[in-house]
């Protein structure tokens, strides 16, 4: 389809191309940094049949579009050729900076800045994270058929790529991070690939796991293949180390000088103080999110469950992305983002039901594919164009889903990868036993959560006689 037309008017709406700082898209969402929101016609665009939801929310001004998002971003940068090419070079714009006041102003702003960098990091990198653990799934299926053996060539190859994005993350998260802080990229992912030199590797796998460093003083050196946190802290680091430098090296060595030095430091400040601490609190992190689960994984599971879909909706779910992928590091599993996959299929089996149940063309329209996007993990379409304008849905949800999760926690579930869902079901699969309990504990709670969901709110959820919560306003 041609989103020209849809373009120009987004375009017109958010103030103009003079308004647009930047813009950037996620899976659903175009997110404009503007100069002044108070331009922007939110009522406007929300009549429009492309568009979900406006929020305001990490200092972005977000319009909800669903699964056409990536058409509407290119058609919005053929209408303005310089967001694309300041995207190219990765021009960092300078915005005014404004000092919040109070406490729970700062506490917010710094929340907002800290959500808005994992968001940068994160997004660029989540579909191959997905493919890779469906990927991975898919081979130890296929192994626990006996339709291919682990020995042979093609399922080496194959699986060393799935491997891939988890093992080098300290690389590829050190360039996207720094892509938004505004310091170098090249040297942040200098210094993630120092994390994982073979030669620390080496020292790591060691019996004595310590380099020596002067006067015999030693650092112990720990295996940061596939660490989040340490890069991330760096590429913070980094933006002021850089800073520091460029201020006492004469501009015309700079070049030379500034990434060398800036890497120099970087890499002992993480090797003997960040990477040591960070990596302790993120295992200590990821057991103990699993142990408290563990602990009683009925009440835990039916909690998570229930309420997850309001930290989306908050923007409140990002800071626990960093902690699945490294507890999917540290321990090979993720029962948070097991409950998490249990959240969409109850949402899918919420939206199916309106999308049967309704007589209006454009909201079965609506609900079906926003379904088909909770089966695929993204659950955005389904939360703003449905759940959050007709509340009654959003309950049924909420008992699907916690009924799911308690079903989930009782069984045990944990997942291998990371994307569940219906699209996800191969991450289930575990990669040294083959098709197992886990499975099972899967195709039951994702049943379990779809089935309840859509049974609650075809029979109690919604009719069409009931009013959005935008029409009451």
């Amino acid at each position: 389809m041609d989103y020209s037309a849809d373009a120009k008017k987004i375009i017109a709406n958010v103030g103009g191309d003079n308004n647009i700082n930047t813009l950037i898209h996620c899976m659903t969402r175009l997110r404009f940094t503007l100069k002044d929101e108070s331009k922007a016609n939110t009522a406007e665009l929300e009549k429009m049949d492309l568009v979900i939801k406006v929020m305001k929310a990490q200092g972005q001004y977000q319009i909800v579009i669903g699964n056409k998002v990536t058409d509407v971003f290119d058609a919005i940068l053929a209408e303005l050729p310089r967001l694309a090419a300041e995207a190219s070079q990765e021009t960092v714009i300078k915005e005014p900076k404004t000092t919040p006041q109070g406490f729970s102003a700062k506490f917010k702003h710094g929340y907002d800045e800290f959500i808005d960098v994992l968001t940068a990091s994160m997004m660029p990198i989540i579909g191959v994270l997905a493919g890779s653990g469906i990927t991975k799934g898919i081979l130890a299926g296929l192994v626990s058929a006996g339709v291919l053996s682990d020995k042979a060539g093609i399922y080496i190859l194959i699986n060393t790529m799935a491997d891939t994005i988890f093992y080098f993350l300290p690389v590829i998260l050190g360039f996207t991070a720094t892509k938004k802080l505004g310091s170098d990229p090249i040297a942040l992912a200098v210094v993630g690939a120092f994390l994982i030199h073979p030669n620390i590797i080496g020292v790591a796998a060691a019996k004595v796991p310590e380099i020596g460093l002067w006067s015999g003083y030693a650092v112990r050196i720990m295996n940061y293949s596939g660490s989040v946190f340490p890069i991330i802290v760096a590429a913070w680091l980094g933006k002021y180390v850089e800073k520091y430098i460029k201020k006492v090296i004469p501009e015309m060595i700079q070049g030379i000088f500034v990434p060398i030095i800036e890497i120099i430091v970087l890499s002992f400040a993480l090797l003997v103080v960040v990477a040591p601490i960070i990596t302790v609190l993120s295992k200590g992190l990821a057991n103990g999110i699993s142990t408290l689960l563990s602990f009683n994984g009925i009440i835990g599971g039916a909690i998570y469950g229930a309420f997850y879909p309001i930290l989306v909706v908050f923007g409140l779910h990002w800071p626990l992305i960093p902690i699945v992928i490294n507890d999917l590091v540290v321990n090979g599993q993720s029962v948070i983002c097991a409950l998490t996959s249990i959240t969409a299929m109850g949402i899918a089996g919420g939206v199916f039901a309106v999308a049967i149940k309704t007589k209006k063309k454009k909201f079965e329209a609506l609900g079906y594919s926003a379904g088909v996007s909770a089966f695929c993990g993204i659950a955005e379409p389904s939360l703003y164009g449905i759940l959050l304008k007709y509340k009654r849905v959003f309950y049924m949800v909420m008992i699907g889903n916690g009924i799911g999760g308690a079903v989930a926690g009782a069984m045990h579930l944990v997942i291998y990868g990371f994307t569940g869902s219906l699209i996800g079901f191969p991450s289930f699969i575990n990669p040294k036993t083959g098709i197992d309990g886990n499975f099972t504990a899967y195709v039951v709670s994702h049943l379990i959560a779809f089935g309840v969901a859509f049974i609650l709110t075809f029979l109690f959820g919604y009719n069409d006689k009931m009013e959005s919560s935008d029409q009451e306003a």
